[in-house]
């Protein structure tokens, strides 16, 4: 199955290159007229199974000292529903990644997120799977899902079976946090229904720990879907809020001490798609980041940005817009030029332009005007990447960037540090 997905046929490119368009489209709650041209060929044409990866998380799971790898995989050997996995690649000793341990999760896995569910101690995943069951034209999906896999106590690095919970609507994005009076981790869900205007809580059973009660729906705005979702203390009073990337804006769901939300809506860029956290300039305070994918997801062009939100009081925030290439998908926050400072690196894709691969972008956080960034390169990513991860890979002390298509990295140059090598596959 391997060699196929790697095939350089021409029917296979484009046939892996639509099949990331259904489910970008999925994912987006995209007009599907998109999508009649990707039938594979003429008639009797077959399309061979391939596998098509996107959600990543790197870090360190098996308590080594070592950053290992996981990403969300589809297997696709015909009409949906298609078989969905979670592949986690350890890290050995020797820098080198073993062969992945796979893990069956719902159907059309999108996003992957990383936290400790249970409280071991030990970090734990959640997929959110945007539909579970085809779309019907006309009606309203409500198939989303999200699988949660605990660790295993006794073997590090290793997932008991997935537990898989209906949400509802359209899982795009899951995040993990304390969210309610008891400090437990509870798992908060974007919803891509705009009718639907909500984020789903599923709090964590008190009683039953790594247990997850039935989604409860939080109000974002009417027309409001949501396509990512981050949880942070933004306001300044030590409880996790929420933060999305809505239809039009990025939504701040701040958590009251009576344990309800508060929801506020700050403009960014076009087409919002991705949002990160992060006290950018030092001063204490939780900044937003959002990827804005500009006009790409309607089929046309420019208007890609990268919004930096610094907040300067409890809720208040300042705008700044940051040109990155056409349709940017996802943004992470590190130190990207061993500066100490964090800085941007966001992936950007055009679904619609099936011969051209992702482009990454890397802004460099100013050193004496905090807060400011500015732009330093931009490479050549994975032909379909939508998700980027940002860790030290190689143990070098210098942070690397890693893409769930693939998987694949870009290592850091230590000899100039904010610059970065080619992308290579992960091993």
């Amino acid at each position: 199955m391997e060699s196929v997905e790697r095939s350089g046929s021409a029917m296979a490119a484009a046939v892996r290159a639509c099949a990331t368009l259904l489910l970008a489209a999925l994912a987006a709650l995209a007009a599907l007229a998109p999508l009649a041209g990707c039938d594979g060929g003429g008639p009797g044409d077959v399309i061979p199974p391939f596998w098509l990866r996107n959600g990543v998380v790197a870090a360190d799971l098996n308590g080594d000292g070592r950053v290992d790898v996981a990403v969300v995989a589809t297997y696709v050997a015909g009409p949906g529903p298609h078989d969905g996995f979670v592949e986690v690649h350890l890290q050995a000793a020797d820098g080198t990644f073993a062969d992945p341990v796979r893990y069956p999760v719902a159907a059309d896995p999108w996003s992957l997120a990383a936290g400790d569910l249970d409280g071991d101690g030990r970090l734990d995943l959640v997929v959110a799977s945007p539909h579970t069951r085809p779309i019907e034209i006309g009606a309203v999906s409500d198939s989303g899902a999200i699988s949660a896999l605990r660790q295993e106590a006794a073997n590090p690095g290793r997932f008991l079976p997935a537990v898989t919970v209906a949400t509802g609507g359209a899982a795009n994005a899951a995040a993990i946090g304390s969210l309610t009076a008891d400090t437990l981790a509870d798992v908060v869900v974007a919803d891509g229904i705009l009718v639907n205007g909500r984020a789903l809580l599923l709090a964590q059973d008190a009683a039953r720990p790594g247990t997850l009660l039935a989604p409860v729906p939080l109000p974002v705005g009417a027309g409001q879907g949501s396509s990512d979702v981050a949880v942070g203390p933004v306001d300044g009073d030590a409880l996790a809020d929420i933060v999305l990337s809505a239809t039009e804006a990025v939504a701040v769901l701040r958590q009251t001490p009576g344990g309800t939300f508060a929801t506020t809506l700050h403009p960014v860029g076009l087409a919002p798609r991705g949002v990160a956290l992060a006290d950018l300039d030092g001063d204490g305070r939780t900044d937003i980041v959002s990827a804005n994918a500009g006009h790409a997801p309607a089929g046309g062009r420019g208007g890609a940005s990268v919004t930096v939100l610094l907040q300067t009081a409890p809720g208040a925030f300042t705008r700044t817009d940051l040109a990155v290439p056409d349709g940017a998908r996802q943004v992470v926050v590190a130190d990207l030029d061993d500066d100490t400072l964090p800085d941007l690196a966001v992936v950007s894709l055009v679904v619609q332009a099936q011969g051209e691969p992702s482009r990454v972008t890397v802004l460099r956080q100013s050193g004496a005007e905090r807060g400011r960034f500015e732009f330093l390169a931009t490479y050549a990513g994975p032909m379909s990447a939508q998700f980027i991860a940002a860790a030290d890979v190689n143990d070098d002390g210098f942070t690397d960037l890693v893409f769930g298509d693939g998987p694949s990295v870009m290592l850091q140059r230590p000899a100039a540090p904010g610059s970065f090598e080619p992308l290579r596959g992960l091993d």
